[in-house]
C-alpha cells in the first residue's frame, strides 16, 4: 500500500498538480480544499508519510495546520511541504523553520514539486 499524502489547498488547479506529481510518485493522495477540512482529517487520521499546506486558506490558514500537526503528538515529526504561489518570502513570515518543514513555490514548475516532496521524504 502506498504512503499516504495529505494536500490542502484551496485552489482546486494547485491540488491537482500536487496530486499529479504525488500519484507519479506512488503516493495516496487525500485532499482537503480549506485548512478546516484538514484539521478535521488530520484528527481522524495521521497516517501520513507527508503533508502539502497551502499558505493562504479559508476557515484555518497553513500557519493554523501547521500548528496543529506539530502539537500533535502522532504527527509533529511528518514532514510538511508550505506551499505558496507568492514570489517573494513575505508570506512565510512565522512559518517555523526546522527539518522538518520546507517551503516550494508551487509556480516555480512540477520538476521541483517533484523534488520537493522526494526530499521531504528523505527519497534525494
Amino acid at each position: 500500500m502506498p504512503e499516504k499524502v495529505l494536500i490542502a489547498d484551496d485552489d482546486r488547479d494547485a491540488r491537482v498538480l500536487w496530486s499529479a506529481v504525488a500519484e507519479e510518485e506512488n503516493l495516496s493522495v487525500v485532499e482537503a480544499a480549506d485548512g478546516r477540512q484538514a484539521i478535521e482529517i488530520l484528527k481522524g487520521d495521521t497516517d501520513f508519510a507527508l503533508i502539502i499546506l497551502d499558505v493562504m486558506m479559508p476557515y484555518a490558514d497553513g500557519y493554523e495546520v501547521l500548528k496543529h500537526v506539530r502539537e500533535d503528538e502522532h504527527l509533529k515529526d511528518t514532514p510538511v511541504i508550505i506551499s505558496t504561489a507568492d514570489r517573494t518570502t513575505r508570506s512565510l513570515t512565522g512559518f517555523p523553520s526546522d527539518d522538518k518543514t520546507s517551503f516550494i513555490n508551487k509556480a516555480a514548475g512540477l520538476d521541483n514539486m517533484r523534488r520537493g516532496i522526494n526530499t521531504a521524504l528523505g527519497r534525494e
